[in-house]
């Protein structure tokens, strides 16, 4: 089953044409909150998946982390329909992952890819070392919240990497990451340079106000 040609409407958007060309688009959305209510982000997210699976249809996946309770109560698991798909899963699973694919049941029913980071705790370190020599990102050792970003993100990377090399440049891939719990994903995704058209979206004031503070000149930085 292969992804569905689509032309997503940008009519509400100033400056866009009604119809912009987007065949084969592909928008996974990431958030440390899919299916996983722990803050205001879970809501932000699911109160726009039925418009969004309304113009993308099976072209929109979310990806979150696995947290077993609450994949009882609000995932279907199910076997992936696309090929694609099912390859990357079943490649990162045969490499020691556990990555689940379902519908989250919330209107419109949006896919899902659920990334069991405590089965990589083993990549920990390697993954942070690769953080640090790639970038000058340093994150505490002993800081779990931190910790876990570290994986859900380089999981996020390596996922989107094997899609993108499993489409054999079928699909063009745009990856939103929602706060700084996904960014590592986005960051990576960069540095190794992976065909994916990125988007960040910062909920909470606070980082606006630290980047401020610190004389940051965002907007013009954000190609750098």
């Amino acid at each position: 089953m292969s992804f569905l040609s689509s032309s997503p409407s940008y009519s509400s958007l100033t400056g866009f044409e009604e119809e912009l060309p987007a065949d084969n688009l592909v928008l996974f959305e990431v958030a440390w909150e899919v299916a996983n209510k722990v803050g205001g982000i879970y809501t932000v997210i699911q109160t726009k998946t039925k418009l969004t699976v309304d113009q993308l249809g099976e072209n929109y996946i979310l990806i979150g982390p696995y947290f077993e309770n609450s994949v009882k109560t609000q995932v279907e698991l199910i076997e992936p329909p696309n090929l694609a798909i099912k390859q990357t899963i079943d490649c990162m699973n045969s490499r020691g992952c556990k990555v689940y694919f379902g519908r989250w049941l919330i209107d419109g029913s949006p896919y899902v890819v659920l990334l069991d980071i405590g089965a990589s705790n083993w990549s920990l370190d390697q993954w942070k070392t690769e953080l640090w020599d790639s970038c000058n990102i340093g994150i505490p050792w002993f800081d779990k919240e931190a910790n876990d970003a570290v994986l859900f993100g380089f999981l996020t990377t390596w996922f989107l990497g094997e899609f993108a090399a499993q489409s054999n440049g079928e699909n063009f891939i745009l990856a939103h990451f929602h706060e700084w719990l996904s960014g590592i994903g986005l960051v990576m995704a960069r540095i190794r340079k992976l065909p994916v058209a990125t988007i960040f979206t910062t909920h909470a004031t606070l980082l606006g106000r630290y980047l401020c503070a610190g004389n940051v000149d965002f907007y013009n930085s954000l190609k750098k």
